[in-house]
């Protein structure tokens, strides 16, 4: 959407909280039927998530998500540190997360929610060093499609940002196919 078709107008921004992870910001708009009012936002820093997969089975993470209070499956990843390429961060992230290294990369994606997300996949996996338990990673699994969908019926596969990238992966194989 072009700038001029935003039919938000911001009057101003401050903002509220500031540290390495988040931004809250307080605007002042005039909303789209005419009436002021205040918008209350974060913005995170980019991050990159990487889908790990080996020809049957993908390489999730179980996390604990304090804000959530428990333990989450996902795909790994993480923030993009300063002057850092997306493809390196994702390698790092990777590694650091899981113990694997990957010889295969291919962007497959970005999600805007409304920080932007890089997202890859990594093929040709193999170990590498372990550093898992630095950001409360529990463990990895590696789970078949069938496994990944018996997750998700059942409801212990509730991550967004993960069924997000299912969706572009399977996007993406059936383009290569």
């Amino acid at each position: 959407m072009l700038q001029s078709d935003n039919p938000w107008k911001t009057i101003s921004s401050k903002v509220v909280y500031r540290s390495p992870w988040l931004t809250l910001y307080e605007d002042n708009v005039i909303k789209p039927n005419g009436e002021p009012g205040t918008y209350t936002y974060t913005k995170h820093p980019p991050f990159v998530l990487t889908v790990a997969f080996d020809d049957s089975r993908f390489m999730l993470v179980r996390q604990w998500r304090y804000p959530l209070g428990q333990l989450l499956t996902e795909f790994p990843g993480g923030s993009i540190d300063e002057n850092e390429e997306p493809l390196a961060a994702a390698k790092r992230e990777f590694e650091e997360e899981t113990g694997f290294i990957a010889t295969k990369w291919t962007q497959i994606g970005t999600l805007l929610n409304p920080n932007e997300a890089t997202v890859f996949l990594a093929e040709e996996l193999k170990p590498g060093r372990d550093k898992m338990n630095e950001d409360g990673i529990k463990e990895y699994l590696r789970l078949t499609r069938d496994e990944i969908n018996e997750a998700i019926t059942q409801g212990e596969l509730t991550d967004s940002k993960t069924l997000a990238c299912l969706l572009l992966f399977d996007r993406h194989m059936s383009i290569k196919i």
